[in-house]
């Protein structure tokens, strides 16, 4: 892909965090042949041929294994001299998306075997005049830096710098996304628009000024008092989130296009202190190329199925994601719903397997853990996700028979499970992770403990009954693996499936509760983790099922609750169905376009509550399963 000639480069200035900087080279195409451009930027970049857009979004990287984008441009280059303008946006930070890993670009321009141009210290760089550069105002502490454009900025371009940067540069894991049709929002109240539906997609406007102003573009996915709720206080190490972008604009008309934020919600607010008309105002929306499966339903189960499938893909982009409007980040729990709905979605496993390699990077060594998103450094770990994560490529393997990915993410997985093993104490039991980790279940009382996350917190030495029961779990797949290996498995699960029911299990209520120290809670999931690792039986599966006082799951770890109900035959299989109709006609009936983070959707205890999360399109297993299973 790139050869000795192809340098990583930089303007020939002091590296400034939250700065746009464009390249400027030419290329002489003599017509015969095939034309690609080969590009890897930090953080992000958009590629142009003679002024017209051809290629944007940079697939992120970890600081020793980087990914290229090749772009096949040659329906695009004329015969003789050709422009190529690559402009980079280097955030500089770390965010759950990013790692920083200092600013760069690499990239050469090949006809067949014959390269016409690379990146060297020749090619011309300067701050490009469109953007504000060093605004460093954060969108959401997740997602990183939001963007200021300027109408008709200036480039003055000089030499650039030759840097060090890795020599390992794979290609894109991925397809690069596709752009649908511009989607045009409707004015609903003076300048307040809605796109009618949850999208994902880059900005695009026309405003009319009459004389020179900056215009601001709130966007969300509700309405608060008829307005886009543009700041929401908090989120993680209280940061606050600001929903919108800022346009630089002069007298008359302005035009543009965001491509280096990705924008989600439906609706979207224009505010200026001068007189303006707002000509056009909507998204472009991009999504991953995908063959959807065939599955007939009728009535509210197809119009449930349907809106997963939209959830599913609203959250599908570069990797994974949450959500698409306030993080777009890369979870292996989240990931690991979306990635069993897309066994059965979607026509192939291309995309899930691509994932849980990428996910494997992000093991820390010090550790012995995942981070928590990915690429992400120096954040704080869910233990139970990183089991969740062995549990994935479990399930991976059971739905496409590839054992070939252990050659990739065999390595993370041992890690993994000899860190959990080594913590195993005289009990027989897994004690909670100390700071910096965060001992995280689900959002239900008992389960999230969000106090962790304050830095300074004081802990006790405590044992969980989920953390205890999912590392049983992710075992019982692990194991697979090491017979795969052909490797032996060492682990003595008995005591701790003893140790189990010695230390959580409620003799009078015939109910597991969630930890050993504080008040007795009982949950749905906790119970069913423990009918999963056999530390329960059918008598348990009944008060999973009936007991109203039980701490009921949140619509991502409905799934495990849902496994359990199933684990012993279709007695239940009535009641998964239609709590499935009940929850999800609950959302239809609030206007959901997409499936939201909880059941709660946006409330005053949770402002920031997304309605398009990619964890709760588990309807589509379930559907299945229970085709399977003649329920339905």
């Amino acid at each position: 892909m790139f050869d000795i000639s192809s340098k990583w480069i930089w303007i020939n200035d002091k590296e400034q965090k939250d700065s746009y900087v464009s390249f400027l080279d030419e290329f002489v195409y003599d017509g015969c042949g095939s034309v690609t451009l080969n590009l890897c930027a930090e953080t992000n970049y958009i590629a142009y041929i003679d002024d017209r857009v051809i290629g944007y979004g940079q697939f992120a990287g970890y600081p020793d294994c980087k990914y290229a984008d090749t772009i096949d441009i040659t329906n695009l280059c004329k015969t003789g001299v050709n422009f190529l303008k690559i402009t980079v946006w280097y955030e500089g930070l770390n965010s759950f998306t990013h790692i920083d890993d200092g600013a760069g670009l690499i990239y050469n321009v090949v006809s067949d075997s014959k390269i016409l141009a690379v990146s060297n210290e020749e090619t011309l760089s300067g701050y490009d005049g469109n953007y504000v550069s060093g605004l460093r105002k954060i969108l959401t502490y997740q997602i990183g830096y939001t963007s200021k454009m300027i109408f008709n900025g200036q480039v003055l371009y000089n030499k650039s710098k030759e840097i060090y940067k890795t020599a390992n540069i794979q290609r894109r894991p991925v397809k690069k996304l596709v752009e649908e049709e511009y989607l045009m929002a409707k004015e609903i109240a003076p300048f307040s628009y809605d796109l009618e539906k949850e999208t994902v997609g880059y900005l695009s406007v026309e405003f009319n000024c009459e004389e020179d102003c900056t215009v601001n573009v709130a966007y969300g996915e509700h309405l608060l008092y008829g307005k886009v709720s543009r700041i929401i206080p908090g989120g993680y190490k209280n940061v606050g989130r600001d929903f919108s972008l800022e346009f630089v604009c002069r007298k008359g008309i302005n035009t543009f296009t965001q491509y280096f934020v990705r924008l989600a919600g439906r609706y979207l607010d224009v505010s200026c202190d001068k007189k303006i008309k707002v000509n056009k105002i909507g998204l472009i929306p991009v999504n991953y190329p995908i063959n959807i499966n065939k599955f007939d339903l009728t009535g509210l189960d197809k119009q449930i199925y349907d809106t997963c499938i939209r959830t599913l893909r609203l959250c599908m982009h570069e990797h994974y994601e949450d959500c698409p409007w306030r993080e777009q980040a890369l979870y292996s729990l989240d990931s690991r719903n979306q990635m069993l709905c897309g066994y059965y979605a979607f026509d192939n496993s291309d995309y899930q397997r691509a994932n849980l390699v990428f996910i494997s990077k992000g093991i820390r060594q010090e550790d012995g853990l995942l981070e928590i998103t990915y690429p992400a450094i120096n954040t704080p770990a869910i233990p139970l996700f990183s089991l969740m994560f062995v549990i994935a490529v479990g399930e991976y393997i059971e739905h496409t028979e590839d054992n070939s990915i252990l050659k990739e993410v065999f390595s993370t997985i041992y890690v993994i499970m000899e860190t959990f093993s080594k913590r195993i104490d005289e009990d027989g039991l897994v004690p909670n992770f100390d700071q910096p980790f965060w001992n995280f279940y689900e959002w239900t009382d008992g389960s999230h403990n969000g106090d962790e996350l304050i830095e300074g917190s004081v802990r006790q030495n405590k044992h969980d009954l989920i953390l205890n029961c999912a590392y049983l779990y992710a075992y019982k797949h692990y194991k697979k693996m090491l017979q795969a290996k052909g490797k032996k498995t060492y682990i003595n699960i008995k005591k701790t499936q003893k140790a189990i029911v010695q230390r959580f299990y409620d003799i009078d209520k015939g109910l597991f509760f969630l930890s050993d120290i504080g008040t007795r809670k009982y949950s749905q999931l906790g119970n069913a983790f423990a009918v999963l690792v056999d530390a329960g039986n059918k008598n348990l599966v009944s008060k999973i099922a009936s007991d109203k006082t039980l701490i009921e799951a949140s619509l991502s770890m409905k799934g495990f609750v849902y496994d359990a109900l199933l684990y012993y035959d279709n007695e239940n299989a009535y009641h998964v169905l239609e709590e499935i109709r009940n929850n999800y006609s609950y959302m239809l009936s609030k206007e959901a376009t997409s499936f939201w983070e909880t059941i709660d959707g946006v409330c005053d205890e949770h402002p920031a509550g997304s309605l398009c999360h990619g964890w709760s399109a588990i309807p589509i297993y379930y559907y299945n399963i229970l085709r399977e299973r003649d329920i339905i």
